[in-house]
């Protein structure tokens, strides 16, 4: 017993002795500037990768509870018998079992019918079908309007259209699987949004505390202002929104990593992306009023394109190149990228309603407006947003018909167009030429790529520490080589973490796509998860020499005022297609007290 004390009193002492010695070293670190930079920056490297991965996984879950639709919007009832839900303002009818409603009868066709919701109430459209469609007894040609309680036959099977309040069970549909209650955990919206409140408020400090003598109380401030917005914008969301916030708070974590890459390279920079990050939300909100109307919605579509030939028209005639790209418009108080908007009115202008996709398939208006965008982007010698359109173009285009063989004839042909591109213009054809060997160019053509993997490569896990890289001072590295800088400076952890949650936008609308209430939603929020997948492989394989380098930024992290503001408008369409509500919210009576809010 007397050894074990003895032992124990032995420990306890070198315990003591150790603590003191560090006390000892943090207080001679704080008494010197210099020293006390060094300690903040060794100590933040290791939060910053534990509160990015918590950050990622907080905001992913919740987005991916419930499943379905909160709404129906009434049914197809077969008296004394069963009745179908409508699920969709749009509702493809057949045989077939890829219809929203499937009849499984032998006289029913396999695309037989469309019921759909517009500006004029329910409509029934006929597919072309053998046995025709009747309302009311009275056959339709093409199409007719359908009001609650009338009788609709397809061929000689009847139903009758059934009100959503007659039905109990249409209130609300809950997931089968709740993937939040089955693993035993309840996530705090606040305490997420505290977690990146944290990590924008030390990255602010770490970038303030690496410009030494020259750091300006500005640069801190403009961080302190973002997070002030985002405060407000929380705040109004938790007030007045039932829908979940994690989507927003996954980008108020991407704008925090946009303004320390700022503020990393070009720190006088600062202003002018908090001013398009607030911009970026108000247009993100209007957009959102918007298109809640469908109709609204389709207005706004044609707007957008009218302003966006006029923009592409003044790009070609009065535009600045910039880095050997034409894309510049420089009106002596703004600058801006034209074709950074464009994005916006292309994903509208790919937006129909199911009953047209259906029944003319008629892509000859956005064919003829994405050729002419694409185009423009050629002679304007922008390679990679040429690409950018093209593939979103590809995916709306196979949304609208279905038809695998006509986009595989129009890839065809932009692959030979591609070539002949290459051949006739030397600028794009250089960026091909040091394409997967780019330190034998380390010194000429491939400089920026050589410099990047560098970077990647010094970073290790947990980086050098934001404002100690070296990449800062590589052409073009806080746009179309940030992923280097990410790596470099803030960890190969968070870099990864950032782009993911890039990527987890494109996998969250493939899981809402059979919960959206219209393919207008629909075809736009793909559009929109297009462009910023699209652009994250081309930034993040570009610098890491896996794919030419295109000059394309990395979605709301990239330097860019331009790109900021239409990446907040993308997303908007993204939101648009959600249609759940949190638990904590009842659609009619607003809040009510939520008990996944008590803590985790």
């Amino acid at each position: 017993m007397e050894i074990m004390i003895e032992y124990f009193i032995q420990i306890m002492g070198a315990v003591r002795a150790w603590s003191d010695n560090i006390i000892a070293g943090i207080a001679t670190y704080l008494s010197n500037p210099i020293e006390f930079v060094e300690f903040y920056t060794f100590a933040v490297r290791w939060i910053f990768p534990v509160l990015a991965m918590a950050i990622f996984v907080r905001c992913i879950l919740p987005l991916l509870r419930g499943g379905g639709s909160n709404r129906i919007w009434g049914f197809l009832e077969i008296k004394d018998a069963y009745r179908i839900p409508i699920l969709h303002w749009e509702n493809s009818i057949g045989r077939s079992k890829l219809s929203d409603i499937v009849i499984n009868l032998p006289f029913i066709s396999r695309s037989h019918a469309v019921l759909s919701y517009g500006e004029n109430g329910w409509t029934i459209t006929d597919l072309g079908s053998k046995g025709g469609v009747r309302v009311n007894g009275e056959i339709i040609e093409h199409a007719g309007s359908v009001e609650i309680g009338d009788t609709i036959s397809f061929a000689t099977a009847e139903f009758q259209f059934v009100p959503e309040e007659e039905g109990a069970e249409s209130i609300k549909r809950k997931s089968k699987l709740d993937w939040l209650a089955k693993l035993g955990l309840n996530l705090s919206t606040g305490r997420t949004f505290l977690f990146i409140l944290v990590f924008q408020l030390l990255g602010g400090m770490q970038i303030y505390l690496s410009m030494g003598e020259e750091a300006s109380i500005r640069v801190f401030f403009i961080f302190l202002l973002l997070i002030a917005a985002e405060c407000i914008y929380y705040f109004v969301l938790s007030k007045f929104s039932g829908k979940y916030r994690e989507l927003e708070l996954l980008i108020y974590f991407l704008c925090g990593m946009n303004l320390l890459v700022v503020g990393s390279v070009v720190p006088e920079s600062l202003t002018k992306q908090l001013a398009a990050i607030l911009l970026g939300m108000i247009a993100y909100a209007a957009i959102q009023f918007i298109i809640k109307d469908v109709g609204r919605g389709r207005k706004l579509k044609y707007i957008l394109v009218g302003c966006s030939v006029l923009l592409i028209l003044m790009n070609l005639t009065i535009g600045e190149a910039r880095f050997g790209a034409k894309n510049w418009i420089n009106l002596g108080f703004i600058t801006f990228q034209p074709m950074e908007f464009v994005k916006v009115a292309f994903v509208l202008a790919g937006t129909a309603t199911l009953d047209k996709l259906l029944t003319t398939r008629n892509l000859t208006a956005f064919i003829g407006f994405s050729g002419a965008c694409i185009a423009a982007l050629i002679l304007m010698r922008d390679l990679g947003t040429s690409v950018i359109f093209f593939v979103t173009f590809l995916v709306v285009a196979f949304m609208r018909s279905g038809d695998i063989r006509t986009i595989a004839f129009i890839s065809a042909g932009a692959v030979l167009g591609a070539f002949a591109v290459v051949s006739f213009l030397p600028y794009i054809a250089s960026r091909f030429q040091a394409w997967g060997h780019v330190w034998e160019f380390a010194d000429t053509i491939g400089y920026q790529q050589t410099r990047s993997l560098i970077a990647v490569a010094s970073g290790g896990l947990l980086g050098v520490g934001g404002g100690n890289g070296y990449l800062v001072g590589i052409p073009a590295a806080d746009t179309d080589l940030v992923f280097g800088i990410l790596c470099e400076e803030w960890g190969l952890v968070v870099a990864v973490c950032t782009v993911l949650m890039i990527i987890f936008l494109a996998l969250f609308v493939l899981f809402l796509l059979r919960s959206c209430k219209s393919s207008f939603y629909a075809i736009s929020a793909c559009g929109a998860v297009s462009i910023f997948l699209i652009q994250t492989a081309l930034n993040v394989f570009g610098s890491l020499d896996l794919l030419p380098l295109t000059g394309v930024t990395l979605p709301f992290v990239s330097n860019g005022g331009s790109s900021m503001v239409v990446c907040w408008a993308l997303l908007s369409f993204v939101k648009a297609a959600d249609e759940r509500y949190r638990l904590d919210w009842d659609p009619e009576a607003g809040p009510v007290e939520a008990e996944e809010e008590e803590g985790d």
